[in-house]
C-alpha cells in the first residue's frame, strides 16, 4: 500500500462515504437504546461491549468477531468454563475468559459506569471502567464506551498508533491520554473535522490502515441495532 497520507486516509472516508453513513447510524441507534433501557438492561449492554473489547485485543478481527458471537449465542454465559469454550479461537482465550466472567459477577459496579455515561461524564467512565474492570487497558477502556455510540471517545489501537506513528498509549491519566488524541486528530486535521467524532475519526482511520470497511455488525446485531 502506498505511503499513509492525511489526503488519502481523507479520501478513503470520501470515497466510503454511503458506509460511514451506515455506521453513524447504528452509533446513533445504539446510544440511543442505551438511553432508553433500564438500568438492568444498561449494565448487560456494557458487559457485552467489555466482552467484544476485551476479545479484539491482539486478536484478527474474524477470530474476535466469531468468538463473541458464540459467546452470546445463547443468553450470558453460565460459567467461565462455558466462556472458555465458546472463546478458544482467540489469543489468551483463558486470561480473556476470566477478565468477562468477572465483568458478568460486577453488575453493581458496572450501573455506576451506566450512570456516568447517562450524566455525559464521560473521563470519568473511562477512568473508572479503566480502573474496575479487568482486559481493558488505558485504550480498550473507552472502546467499551465508543461502541455503545458514545462517540466523544476513542480507542488509539495498534492500527492508530501505527499510522499516527506512536507507540500505543500505556498512560493511565485520562486526561494524558485526551491530548495524545488530539496530536493524533492534528496530524489529519481535515479527516477530523468530516468524521465529526472522535470514534468514527477511529473507526475511518482503522479501515484505512486494513485497507478494509469494517461494520462490526455481529456486534451490533447482538445490541439488537441491525
Amino acid at each position: 500500500m502506498e505511503k499513509y497520507t492525511p489526503m488519502l486516509a481523507t479520501n478513503h472516508f470520501r470515497n466510503n462515504s454511503d458506509h460511514y453513513t451506515r455506521v453513524t447510524a447504528q452509533l446513533s441507534a445504539t446510544r440511543q437504546k442505551f438511553t432508553d433501557s433500564t438500568i438492568g438492561e444498561k449494565v448487560r449492554l456494557l458487559q457485552k461491549s467489555h466482552a467484544f473489547a476485551v476479545l479484539s485485543v491482539q486478536t484478527p478481527v474474524s477470530a474476535h468477531e466469531t468468538a463473541f458471537r458464540n459467546l452470546f449465542a445463547n443468553g450470558l454465559p453460565l460459567s467461565e468454563q462455558e466462556i472458555r469454550d465458546s472463546i478458544n479461537m482467540v489469543n489468551y482465550y483463558k486470561n480473556k475468559a476470566s477478565y468477562i466472567w468477572d465483568s458478568l459477577q460486577k453488575g453493581r459496579s458496572w450501573e455506576k459506569a451506566a450512570n456516568l455515561l447517562t450524566n455525559r461524564k464521560f473521563d470519568e467512565a473511562h477512568r473508572y471502567i479503566l480502573d474496575t474492570f479487568k482486559g481493558v487497558g488505558p485504550a480498550k477502556s473507552p472502546f467499551v464506551m465508543s461502541m455503545l455510540g458514545f462517540t466523544e471517545k476513542m480507542c488509539i489501537d495498534t492500527n492508530v498508533a501505527q499510522i499516527a506513528e506512536i507507540e500505543p498509549p500505556k498512560t493511565v491519566v485520562v486526561q494524558k491520554y485526551e491530548n495524545i488524541v488530539e496530536g493524533i486528530k492534528n496530524q489529519f486535521k481535515t479527516l477530523a473535522k468530516e468524521t465529526g467524532s472522535s470514534f468514527l475519526f477511529q473507526w475511518a482511520l482503522f479501515d484505512y490502515k486494513r485497507g478494509d470497511l469494517s461494520n462490526h455488525e455481529v456486534f451490533y446485531r447482538e445490541m439488537g441495532i441491525i
